[in-house]
């Protein structure tokens, strides 16, 4: 008999989350009056020790801590479809700020140096949480996406690929309002998380594990995409190499300007000559704050990666290291198309040390394995 070991979640409207009934998982309020089946007592067993285990261990370290969205900040290392993104700084992060209403995320906004410009879902929180970090780490509560009967499409590339924190959904519905207003047509989504997010498998991702991730390809719904279109996707590659594409059209520039200028957003790894290009046409604006958020990494010519920061209530969200200040237009970018340095100058790369998910995801991953 599968496992009912999460509450059936409802799909999300783009509206403030404030009186959305998320419930808790099962496993860890098992008599909660969401969850009428309960579980059997193996896993119940399974799961306080599990519980006790992480708990002694964490109190029986000399140095364990604290940690929290403010305090904790780590290297992302792991950040695209194609290879693993660059650790940018080790100094902390600031955390997610203050998004609970239109008014708070345009002062946000403002102090990013971006002009936010149409509809605004606020954030008031919600029952999902998040564990670790988008490269090595879990989500309970994840929420799904649907196209059903919407005017955006998505990508399927591989199957449960559409679940996301509820968070992530807010901005994609006023990603595709704004765009909308911008006389843009439907947009096409691409890769979210898995259910309980986790590393995916069979899969070139190293990221995507905590549903703050998503890919948006540079394709719109024009016209309508085929049951075939979107079980077997054409990427439109804009650019190649230092060549900038007739593809990259102005309505997809004006695409990227709006992905980024928005306060949730953490950071969108781009091809290097997107990044160029879009400095190109944005450096001199008086709010190109946004251009600071567009990172230029390997790959990522066909679509963009979106990465939004922690949400406030989920303490154990490990935050991406931070961005340099700036632009990061000039010689930052300009350095991704130096000659690389003569061999005998190369340095070894150490290799990467195993990585362990958080003390609670194995359990949150077996959940929905079980189902």
């Amino acid at each position: 008999m599968p496992l009912n070991a999460v509450c059936q979640w409802p799909r999300l409207t783009p509206q403030p989350l404030a009186n959305t009934p998320y419930q808790p998982l099962c496993f860890l309020a098992p008599t909660s009056p969401f969850c009428p089946v309960p579980l059997p007592m193996r896993h119940l067993l399974a799961s306080a020790l599990l519980l006790s285990s992480a708990l002694l261990s964490a109190c029986s370290s000399p140095t364990s801590t604290t940690h929290t969205a403010a305090n904790t900040a780590v290297s992302d290392a792991s950040a695209t479809t194609s290879a693993s993104a660059p650790a940018e700084s080790s100094e902390p992060q600031t955390a997610m700020p203050d998004i609970s209403s239109p008014e708070a995320a345009l002062k946000a906004a403002l102090e990013q140096n971006i002009l936010y410009m149409g509809p605004f879902t606020p954030y008031t929180g919600s029952q999902a949480r998040i564990y670790g970090s988008t490269a090595n780490g879990c989500i309970a509560g994840a929420a799904s996406l649907s196209d059903k009967g919407e005017d955006f499409q998505q990508q399927r590339w591989g199957r449960n690929r559409h679940y996301a924190h509820p968070l992530m959904l807010q901005y994609l519905a006023d990603l595709r309002a704004r765009s909308a207003q911008f006389d843009q047509p439907p947009l096409v989504i691409g890769d979210l998380s898995q259910p309980a997010g986790g590393p995916y498998a069979y899969s070139n991702h190293s990221s995507h594990n905590t549903g703050l991730d998503v890919d948006l390809p540079f394709i719109f719904v024009q016209p309508r995409l085929s049951e075939a279109e979107l079980n077997n996707p054409r990427d439109n590659y804009i650019v190649q190499g230092q060549t900038v594409r007739e593809s990259f059209t102005p309505e997809i520039a004006t695409y990227i300007k709006l992905a980024a200028s928005d306060p949730r957003v953490d950071r969108i790894f781009v091809a290097p000559m997107i990044k160029k290009h879009m400095c190109a046409l944005y450096e001199q604006d008086e709010y190109n704050g946004f251009l600071r958020k567009l990172r230029p990494w390997f790959g990522h010519r066909a679509h963009m990666h979106v990465r939004l920061n922690c949400p406030s209530d989920s303490p154990e969200c490990v935050l991406p290291q931070p961005i340099p200040e700036g632009t990061g237009c000039g010689y930052e970018v300009d350095s991704w198309f130096l000659p690389p340095p003569p061999k005998s100058q190369q340095v070894a790369a150490k290799p990467k040390p195993k990585k362990e998910l958080p003390a609670q995801c194995p359990l949150i991953l077996l959940q929905y394995q079980q189902q």
